[in-house]
């Protein structure tokens, strides 16, 4: 069953959000009312042993690292700025405590790096090795970022080149700097960041916003020897896909140009009504439909 259709079962199941829930399921953080002029930000994130990293190729520190990464991506994405973290370990049972010091010190890295803290998690018995992540992060409201504001009109863009999730998705770079950059200076109607593929989760962004798109194949920027079909269906690039009216778009590359804005943003469509769908427009003009892929991650 794709991903998609699983978190939507999950959303009925969970009903609608109560008091003191701004947003819920169907965004890349739970927004929770805090205090004054900031909301508080909570996601989770789990890797998988098998699924979304091969131990022998990565290394412990670098797994690490990655399920800490992950997680400041979906607080980047919704405009805020991480805090703390829980970090909840399945392990097998031939690991040793070296495995464990060697997870802790790739997030302990990271974290440093980003101003967080490990306040807490759980250590159980499993088959393979999980970590599981939780992330606790504030935003002030002005600042919040969705997946659902996307209007018709509004232009598409995306951090990048897009980075090759199957070479650098344990080394990448959350994209923070960029969606704080873009939060305070721009009005920014949508973002999500890119972990299942430009395809599906610029489809998430039209479903909450519901609306339709136009992907234009040519303007994609890709990273070196990275293909436009993994680009659109792969993912575990964790760029930032987001949206923003013609005049905003304008504002932000007078800024790039004046040298005020040192971060590349690429246009790559724009935003169409519910009833045209996702379409794909390749080099010669050809339209396609977008595809919902689901990805397998590895």
């Amino acid at each position: 069953m794709k991903e998609i259709k699983i978190v939507e079962e999950i959303r009925k199941l969970a009903g609608k959000p109560g008091k003191g829930i701004i947003a819920g399921i169907g965004d890349d953080c739970a927004v929770l009312k805090y205090a004054g002029n900031k909301y508080l930000l909570w996601a989770a994130d789990m890797l998988i042993q098998g699924t979304h990293f091969d131990i022998k190729n990565a290394g412990y520190e670098k797994i690490g690292r990655k399920a800490i990464a992950v997680n400041i991506s979906d607080i980047a994405a919704m405009g805020g700025i991480p805090k703390y973290v829980t970090v909840s370990l399945g392990l097998p049972p031939k690991r040793s405590l070296n495995t464990v010091r060697a997870l802790y010190r790739g997030i302990d890295r990271i974290c440093k790096e980003y101003g967080i803290e490990v306040i807490g998690g759980d250590v159980n018995r499993s088959l393979k090795l999980v970590i599981d992540v939780s992330i606790i992060g504030i935003v002030e409201k002005k600042r919040l970022l969705r997946r659902s504001g996307a209007n018709k009109g509004d232009l598409i863009l995306v951090t990048g080149p897009v980075r090759n999730g199957r070479k650098e998705h344990l080394d990448f770079v959350p994209r923070l700097k960029e969606a704080r950059f873009l939060s305070g200076r721009f009005r920014i109607t949508s973002m999500i960041d890119v972990s299942d593929g430009i395809a599906p989760d610029m489809g998430r962004i039209c479903a909450e916003s519901r609306t339709g798109c136009r992907v234009y194949a040519d303007s994609i920027p890709l990273s070196k020897g990275l293909t436009l079909e993994d680009a659109l269906y792969f993912g575990e690039s964790f760029e930032l896909l987001f949206t923003m009216p013609v005049v905003e778009a304008n504002r932000l590359f007078r800024s790039m140009r004046s040298g005020r804005g040192d971060l590349k943003y690429f246009i790559i469509g724009e935003v169409t009504g519910e009833n045209t769908g996702l379409r794909l427009i390749q080099k010669e003009g050809r339209s396609t439909a977008l595809k919902m892929k689901a990805f397998r991650h590895f």
